[in-house]
């Protein structure tokens, strides 16, 4: 597999669309772009999930704690390919609104 400009567009279009969607709560266009084999292993030990149907459920449970709350910041994109996977290595800060205010909350 060569990572080429087009499919570098592509995958980033993809992720941004996910994020995109995620800070917005909007689960039903997060949804179609997880693959069917989608699993998550996320920052806490109640966020593993090794399947699509039971990570999307999450994300209907907790959206409104992340929905117009959280926003990413000086964000970094890079892809790197490792034989036929491709990693999108992201660094951001992270903001969250907090009594009507935009704080720093970790990076």
């Amino acid at each position: 597999m060569k990572l080429t400009k087009k499919l570098q567009a592509e995958i980033m279009q993809i992720h941004n669309a996910y994020w995109d969607s995620y800070l917005k709560g909007d689960v039903e266009a997060m949804h179609p772009l997880l693959d069917k084999e989608y699993t998550q292993v996320g920052s806490a030990e109640g966020e593993v999930f090794s399947n699509k149907q039971d990570a999307v459920q999450f994300l209907y449970d907790t959206i409104d704690q992340v929905a117009g709350k959280v926003e990413m910041r000086n964000r970094v994109t890079k892809l790197e390919l490792h034989g036929d996977t491709i990693l999108v290595h992201e660094r951001c800060d992270l903001y969250v609104l907090a009594d009507d205010k935009w704080v720093f909350y970790s990076k």
